[in-house]
């Protein structure tokens, strides 16, 4: 029973894939049944999907909206004991994406905090994290969360790298160079 399901099946689909090669090799100007004309009508329909997909990525500047944020950050080496911190600071021109209001161009200023740890205090090899909120009371509960984490171990010396000795700076449209 099975081998004849199978062979019918099997007939079925060589001949449907039969008729489709036979309309498709026919001659170009002649329809065959519009199969290929919604075949093209279908890829270009998938290309226009794909270029759009990448213009939506291609087009970050107009998805930012720039807007004062608090911002914070702490950094570690994982060999050593000393974790230093920033105290929360207001960055007037920061950029966050419209979608998720999510801090555009983050990984520059983590590096300007880890630049400052290497270049003021020697401090080579930092594991640096932004934290950052368009609410100041949201990011001080924030900030003082992660600090009772460092406090509660007493092999962390912790360091507190104050306004006056480092600031962040906004990162304009084009990112910091290396």
């Amino acid at each position: 029973m099975k081998l004849i399901k199978t062979t019918i099946l099997t007939t079925a689909m060589l001949g449907a894939a039969a008729m489709l090669q036979a309309q498709t090799v026919s001659d170009p100007d002649e329809p065959a049944d519009g199969i290929v004309e919604r075949q093209q009508a279908s890829q270009i329909k998938k290309q226009s999907k794909k270029k759009q997909k990448q213009e939506k990525i291609d087009t970050r500047k107009s998805e930012t909206y720039t807007v004062p944020v608090y911002m914070f950050s702490v950094s570690a080496e994982f060999g050593d004991s000393v974790v230093y911190a920033t105290g929360v600071q207001e960055v007037e021109n920061a950029q966050l994406t419209r979608k998720y209001d999510y801090l555009y161009y983050r990984a520059d200023y983590s590096y300007q905090f880890t630049e400052y740890l290497g270049n003021a205090l020697g401090a080579k090899n930092q594991t640096t994290c932004v934290f950052f909120d368009k609410d100041k009371k949201k990011l001080v509960k924030r900030f003082v969360k992660v600090m009772k984490r460092y406090e509660a171990d007493p092999s962390i010396h912790f360091v507190l790298i104050t306004a006056d000795k480092f600031h962040f700076k906004a990162v304009e449209d084009t990112p910091a160079e290396q």
